[in-house]
């Protein structure tokens, strides 16, 4: 399953949001907002590594099943690409 970083990202700034407010209000200390923090940016940090694992995976699994049509892709590109280049000038 694909691990929502937008959502993730959200729910972080929500929460700093939630813990100012809290501190604001003299709720929780100095320190506990660090911790916290911490706490926040060690969980964004896994979402964010889970993402990357995700889009390498599927990147991976992706040229694997199709690297004959990828490369015959590639190979029409530079032909046309050149093609133009040469009718250019």
């Amino acid at each position: 399953m694909f691990p929502n970083l937008f959502e993730a990202t959200q729910e972080y700034w929500q929460q700093l949001d939630q813990i100012e407010s809290r501190y604001k209000q003299g709720q929780i200390s100095i320190e506990e907002v660090d911790r916290e923090v911490e706490r926040l940016m060690k969980q964004l940090g896994q979402k964010r590594r889970e993402s990357l694992h995700f889009f390498r995976e599927s990147w991976s699994n992706l040229i694997s099943t199709h690297a004959e049509l990828l490369i015959g892709l590639v190979f029409v590109l530079i032909v046309a690409y050149s093609w133009m280049l040469t009718m250019a000038h």
